[in-house]
């Protein structure tokens, strides 16, 4: 028996698959193992990037609408529980030690039964169900983890499903072309459900012509967005030549709020502007241009795509600050392009590393780069030092990396206190 949520926590992690899913028998035979019922419309999130934004939007609506929600992203940036929450509510330590208790007891079954390994995001899968069942959730806003197709949360039959954007990431598992990554996103849909995208122009044919060969009934809501611009109290935008206005920084939440207006306008055709606006300003969203300091950016862009909205939005808001970036990236990342795009806006770079089997040494970034630079190995060192050089009228950004935002928040927090 598990007897701590640290002891829960280290077993969950060493659960490994042994092979590549092929499809999604293991995780629908594991919801049927253990009664799981989900009596409650799911809205399904795919896309390469603004998919928790995008939840956490439509996550705090729903509760202004007076639904119990439940809310499952991934991955964290503060703790474990984030993964799991309801009503803004994480699960607890305590929920989670339990809830471990019985899937090691499900997972010895299988393992027996099966000679099979049930692996650490299944399993968290599964916690998060079995706590929605318990907390009678009324609807529940589901991310993917990676994918869409393959994707252990495309077991569940859905009321919606939404597309955030296609970009370049993850392409061992999904692809080296926008289409083929597309395809595995689009794995979310079913004939005959709507689903909602942001996609950019270039992959609308694309998605035009899978929507008719399947049936699904497509909803571009990119086209619908206008207007976008970024001020100190947030980030301003007309969807449907309606104005809005999120607390979240970064350009790119005008698509990520847009996308789930317009989901919440399909839900509920009457939903008040009054709300919408509520929802926009109360939404946060940790390590997601986020401010820890006037001018210290937490922002965790970790694939071209991500670092490309970064690089437009810190154009925007400091076209005349000098900028300094706190990078690290893991090795599987495309991380000479993303250096390419940061150059262009770097005055100079800390590059660190974290600990963690897939990080890349700061070695592997400083032949990309003309840009001034320091390695510092330790990453809280890099952060104090970087903080220590900055001047009142220079901008730190730290990215490259969530798993690294993770880390690095937490020490930033540290250091300021000091």
């Amino acid at each position: 028996m598990i007897k701590n949520y640290e002891e829960a926590l280290a077993w969950l992690y060493s659960q490994k698959k042994s092979h590549r899913r092929e499809d999604l028998s293991r995780i629908k035979e594991c919801i049927e193992l253990l009664n799981i019922k989900t009596n409650y419309p799911i809205l399904h999130i795919a896309g390469t990037n603004g998919k928790g934004s995008t939840a956490s939007y439509l996550s705090e609506m729903l509760i202004l609408k007076g639904k119990k929600v439940g809310l499952f992203v991934s991955p964290y940036v503060i703790s474990f529980n984030e993964r799991i929450e309801v009503n803004g509510k994480y699960i607890s330590n305590e929920e989670v030690l339990a809830y471990t208790n019985e899937l090691e007891e499900l997972s010895k079954y299988y393992q027996e039964t099966y000679q099979d390994t049930i692996p650490f995001f299944e399993l968290t899968f599964l916690m998060a169900l079995l706590y929605f069942e318990k907390q009678n959730i009324e609807v529940l806003v589901l991310e993917c983890g990676l994918g869409g197709l393959l994707d252990v949360t495309n077991a569940l039959e859905k009321k919606v499903a939404i597309i955030t954007n296609i970009g370049y990431d993850h392409m061992a598992q999904l692809g080296n072309t926008l289409e083929e990554i597309a395809y595995h996103k689009l794995g979310i849909t079913r004939t005959g459900i709507p689903c909602f995208t942001a996609v950019d122009e270039v992959l609308m044919p694309y998605f035009k012509e899978y929507a008719k060969m399947h049936n699904v009934d497509m909803h571009f809501v990119k086209p619908m967005i206008s207007n976008i611009s970024m001020a100190k109290d947030g980030t301003h935008f007309t969807y449907d030549s309606i104005p809005y206005k999120t607390a979240l920084k970064g350009l790119y939440q005008a698509y990520n709020a847009g996308l789930a207006i317009a989901v919440m306008k399909y839900l509920d055709s009457s939903y008040p502007k009054e709300l919408l606006d509520n929802a926009l300003r109360n939404t946060t969203w940790p390590g997601r241009f986020e401010y820890v300091e006037k001018n210290i950016i937490l922002d965790g862009a970790h694939n071209i795509d991500g670092i490309r909205a970064l690089f437009e939005t810190l154009k925007r808001a400091y076209p005349s600050s000098k900028i300094k970036v706190i990078f690290t990236a893991l090795k599987d990342k495309a991380f000479p392009e993303m250096l390419k795009i940061l150059d262009t806006v770097t005055h100079k770079y800390y590059f660190t590393t974290i600990l963690d089997k897939r990080a890349s040494s700061p070695s592997d970034f400083t032949s990309l780069t003309e840009k001034s630079y320091e390695v510092i190995e330790d990453y809280k060192e890099a952060i104090s030092k970087a903080i220590s050089d900055l001047d009142e009228e220079e901008l730190l950004v730290i990215t490259g990396s969530l798993h690294f935002i993770s880390e690095a928040r937490k020490e930033i927090l540290e250091v300021l206190k000091k």
